[in-house]
């Protein structure tokens, strides 16, 4: 689950910073990790509440 998380972040850094590099400015590296934390913990919550609570956990 988090080396799936870490992909997609990263995946959203390279793609911002490739976007950049073609655009001919300056490449925004803070602008670029910024948002590819937020995906990651985006994706990383979004993961964890998928996953369904055992509520029958403590019965036992």
């Amino acid at each position: 689950m988090l080396m799936k998380n870490l992909k997609i972040a990263l995946a959203f850094f390279l793609v911002f910073s490739f976007k950049d590099f073609l655009s001919g400015d300056e490449i925004q590296w803070i602008n670029s990790l910024v948002f590819a934390g937020i995906v990651f913990v985006v994706y990383l919550f979004w993961d964890w509440a998928k996953e369904p609570y055992d509520w029958d956990k403590h019965k036992r």
